[in-house]
Protein backbone atom coordinates (compact mmCIF):
# COMPACT_ATOMS: atom_id res chain seq x y z
CA UNK A 1 0.00 0.00 0.00
CA UNK A 2 1.82 3.49 -1.33
CA UNK A 3 1.61 6.51 1.34
CA UNK A 4 -1.50 7.90 -0.90
CA UNK A 5 -4.11 4.60 -0.25
CA UNK A 6 -2.70 4.90 3.78
CA UNK A 7 -3.66 7.97 3.83
CA UNK A 8 -6.89 8.29 2.19
CA UNK A 9 -7.77 5.15 4.30
CA UNK A 10 -7.28 6.53 7.54
CA UNK A 11 -9.51 9.76 6.58
CA UNK A 12 -6.77 12.13 5.20
CA UNK A 13 -8.13 15.42 4.29
CA UNK A 14 -8.02 15.82 0.27
CA UNK A 15 -5.96 18.71 0.17
CA UNK A 16 -3.28 16.41 2.56
CA UNK A 17 -3.23 13.80 -0.29
CA UNK A 18 -3.28 16.51 -3.00
CA UNK A 19 -0.05 17.80 -1.67
CA UNK A 20 1.06 13.92 -1.41
CA UNK A 21 0.35 13.72 -5.28
CA UNK A 22 1.33 16.85 -6.31
CA UNK A 23 4.91 15.98 -4.26
CA UNK A 24 5.53 12.71 -5.72
CA UNK A 25 4.83 14.32 -9.23
CA UNK A 26 7.42 16.96 -8.70
CA UNK A 27 10.15 14.15 -7.60
CA UNK A 28 9.19 11.64 -10.52
CA UNK A 29 9.37 14.68 -13.11
CA UNK A 30 12.97 16.36 -10.88
CA UNK A 31 14.21 12.68 -12.03
CA UNK A 32 12.57 12.95 -15.73
CA UNK A 33 14.56 16.09 -16.22
CA UNK A 34 17.97 14.89 -14.51
CA UNK A 35 17.76 11.98 -16.65
CA UNK A 36 17.51 13.92 -20.29
CA UNK A 37 20.34 16.07 -18.74
CA UNK A 38 22.65 12.85 -18.46
CA UNK A 39 21.33 11.21 -21.24
CA UNK A 40 22.97 14.03 -23.65
CA UNK A 41 25.83 14.32 -21.48
CA UNK A 42 26.53 10.26 -21.14
CA UNK A 43 25.72 10.45 -25.22
CA UNK A 44 28.90 13.04 -25.64
CA UNK A 45 31.30 10.81 -23.19
CA UNK A 46 30.43 7.74 -25.64
CA UNK A 47 30.94 9.70 -29.27
CA UNK A 48 34.53 9.73 -27.95
CA UNK A 49 34.92 5.86 -27.82
CA UNK A 50 34.92 5.79 -31.50
CA UNK A 51 32.44 3.52 -33.66
CA UNK A 52 34.11 0.06 -33.60
CA UNK A 53 33.11 0.05 -29.50
CA UNK A 54 29.14 -0.27 -31.11
CA UNK A 55 30.06 -2.56 -34.29
CA UNK A 56 30.25 -0.34 -36.72
CA UNK A 57 29.16 3.78 -38.13
CA UNK A 58 25.47 2.38 -38.41
CA UNK A 59 25.24 0.18 -35.52
CA UNK A 60 26.83 3.30 -32.91
CA UNK A 61 24.15 5.60 -33.54
CA UNK A 62 21.40 3.34 -32.58
CA UNK A 63 23.27 1.64 -29.60
CA UNK A 64 24.97 4.41 -28.23
CA UNK A 65 21.76 6.73 -27.82
CA UNK A 66 20.04 3.11 -26.20
CA UNK A 67 23.19 2.74 -23.84
CA UNK A 68 23.53 6.25 -22.99
CA UNK A 69 19.57 6.53 -22.07
CA UNK A 70 20.19 3.42 -20.02
CA UNK A 71 22.64 4.83 -17.99
CA UNK A 72 21.52 7.99 -17.31
CA UNK A 73 18.47 6.21 -15.88
CA UNK A 74 20.74 4.62 -13.80
CA UNK A 75 22.59 7.16 -12.15
CA UNK A 76 19.52 8.70 -11.82
CA UNK A 77 18.50 5.56 -9.34
CA UNK A 78 21.69 5.61 -7.92
CA UNK A 79 21.27 9.34 -6.73
CA UNK A 80 22.56 11.05 -9.85
CA UNK A 81 24.50 14.76 -9.85
CA UNK A 82 21.68 15.83 -7.10
CA UNK A 83 20.05 17.57 -9.76
CA UNK A 84 16.57 15.96 -9.11
CA UNK A 85 16.76 17.15 -5.71
CA UNK A 86 17.20 21.00 -6.05
CA UNK A 87 15.14 20.63 -9.17
CA UNK A 88 11.81 19.16 -7.00
CA UNK A 89 13.02 21.28 -4.14
CA UNK A 90 12.23 24.11 -6.29
CA UNK A 91 8.96 23.04 -8.23
CA UNK A 92 7.92 22.27 -4.31
CA UNK A 93 8.40 25.59 -3.63
CA UNK A 94 6.59 27.18 -6.75
CA UNK A 95 3.72 25.19 -6.20
CA UNK A 96 3.54 25.77 -2.38
CA UNK A 97 3.56 29.45 -3.13
CA UNK A 98 1.29 29.29 -5.88
CA UNK A 99 -1.25 27.99 -4.20
CA UNK A 100 -4.62 30.45 -3.41
CA UNK A 101 -5.08 31.32 0.09
CA UNK A 102 -8.03 30.76 2.09
CA UNK A 103 -9.44 33.88 4.28
CA UNK A 104 -8.02 32.29 7.42
CA UNK A 105 -4.69 31.84 6.20
CA UNK A 106 -4.78 35.18 4.64
CA UNK A 107 -6.01 37.41 7.48
CA UNK A 108 -5.21 35.01 10.39
CA UNK A 109 -8.39 34.93 11.77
Amino acid sequence: MNNLTAMLAQGAHPEMTKAVTDHAKSTQTAKDFEAVFLTQFVDEMMKTTGDTAFGGKDQAEMWRSFMSEAVAKHLVEQGGLGLAGSVEKMMDAYTTSAKPQTSVERFGK
